[in-house]
């Protein structure tokens, strides 16, 4: 007993500590001082982004503040990783920040919690804010339950980047990238180099730089999650297991003789790829060169100048395999949220109006400048088809994808987060060995499902 009262004690010390960090009280800038000085309201915005993407935020954020004198803004980058724990610790210590700018998976689990504000009433009064403004999916992103609980600011879709000058160096076309999954396995064979000492070059993973299973696996025709019934069915898929096949045919099977020409050792690619450098850095693996192909999103438009400058690259849709109808794949968006608890509704409404909205001047919205600003998709299609967005070539492959293809997303549910994790997890274990695909998916349709059923009587318990 004595334990439990001191881990209790410990955690709520925590939670104040951590309340103290991320809810500042005192003014954090001479413009903030002058500002409640001035008798503006002080609101707190909380980004997900981090670097240059949270600097274009605070450069867009410092313009509205400086565009009237009722409101003020304080930005604070929270970052990705401890977002959803940071978050529901502020709503719970009662000082939520007034809007924050997370992920649709975070925000489907956290809305069906009751952690938001619904945005029906203020999204309906305006056009630039109705459903009919945002593409389809976007819109199902942020809905639940028949309420809308985000105003969606980014999105994403995926292609294939390669290295030209390494295509070069292995006999290939640096002008043409694989058009077929065939393709891609013979090029990826070509592409990867090694010697005596190890892996030098990887031609193409489907993991790297992260899991990409979940997309993989509607690039081969398949459901992971029926709607209908409310439950993964991944497990009753062959075309998903289809693909958790192919994802295993790029690591050597030791116990067998007929191993494919793409396919590496385990061991190996796992040793080079822990002298990867950081992701959104100069060291990046696709940026040196340590990988010849790569799944990756819009952002390596931004990220790629920025980081990389002399990168001879290309970027083509991910072909799709044979009879399979090709999609594009946008897993969900980035969207702004109103919390529970937020103590200046009005102020964060204003910020909201003046962001998504074009400016009086007819300038376009601080939403699309922002996603030019970083090179994502705006979540209108009358701002993805700018033509600021559609003239640069490379970027235009990214909004052709979207625009012209069906959209395959995540799904809304309460346990997203948890079905990715489980996914991923799994995955690995398929690539190691440790399980056959039909084992690993058997093994995620029945966990996930198990905490789908588990979450949806927990909800339905303690719905008011």
């Amino acid at each position: 007993m004595l334990k439990d009262y001191a881990i209790a004690v410990i955690a709520l010390l925590v939670c104040v500590a951590l309340l103290a960090v991320l809810w500042p009280s005192a003014p954090e800038s001479p413009e903030e001082r002058e500002a409640l000085a001035e008798g503006r309201v002080v609101i707190t915005y909380w980004d997900r982004h981090s670097g240059h993407e949270h600097e274009s935020r605070r450069e867009l954020i410092d313009e509205f503040n400086r565009s009237q004198d009722k409101v003020y803004v304080r930005a604070l980058s929270i970052g990705y990783n401890s977002l959803m724990e940071k978050l529901l610790t502020s709503i719970a210590g009662g000082v939520p920040p007034d809007i924050c700018a997370l992920d649709g998976t975070i925000l489907a689990q956290l809305a069906a919690q009751g952690c938001f504000l619904p945005l029906d009433e203020f999204m309906g009064s305006d056009p630039y804010l109705s459903q009919d403004a945002f593409f389809p999916y976007i819109w199902d992103a942020v809905s639940q339950g028949g309420h809308v609980y985000g105003v969606p600011t980014t999105t994403d879709t995926y292609c294939l980047l390669w290295n030209k000058d390494a295509f070069r160096r292995a006999g290939l076309d640096p002008d043409r990238p694989p058009r077929s999954i065939e393709e891609l396995e013979s090029f990826a064979a070509q592409l990867t180099v090694q010697d005596e000492s190890g892996i030098q070059q990887i031609g193409f993973l489907p993991w790297i730089p992260w899991d990409h299973s979940y997309k993989l696996g509607v690039i081969f025709g398949g459901t992971w999650y029926d709607p209908e019934t409310d439950r993964m069915v991944c497990a009753e898929d062959p075309n998903i297991l289809r693909s958790m096949q192919w994802q295993q045919s790029f690591a050597i099977d030791p116990d067998s003789d007929a191993n494919p020409r793409h396919a590496l050792d385990p061991q190996k690619f796992m040793s080079f790829q822990r002298n990867f450098g950081a992701y959104m850095s100069a060291t990046n693996p696709f940026y040196t060169g340590k990988v010849a192909m790569i799944i990756e999103g819009e952002w390596q438009c931004t990220f790629i100048p920025k980081y990389a400058p002399d990168l001879n690259w290309g970027v083509a849709p991910f072909p799709a395999p044979e009879g399979v109808e090709p999609v594009a794949y946008s897993p969900t968006c980035i969207a702004d949220c109103i919390p529970v608890g937020c103590r200046n509704e009005e102020a964060a409404f204003a910020f909201l109006r003046w962001f998504h909205r074009p400016r009086p001047d007819g300038r376009p919205s601080p939403s699309s400048d922002y996603n030019f600003a970083i090179h994502n998709i705006p979540c209108r299609p009358s701002e993805a088809t700018q033509a600021r967005f559609t003239d640069d070539p490379t970027f235009r492959v990214f909004v052709d994808v979207l625009m012209e293809r069906p959209v395959a997303t995540t799904p809304v549910t309460p346990v997203s987060q948890f079905m990715g994790d489980e996914i991923e997890r799994y995955r690995e274990k398929v690539v190691l060995r440790e399980l056959t695909p039909e084992q690993a998916l058997r093994e995620v349709q029945d966990t996930v499902n198990a905490e789908l059923r588990r979450t949806r009587a927990f909800l339905e318990r303690t719905r008011p």
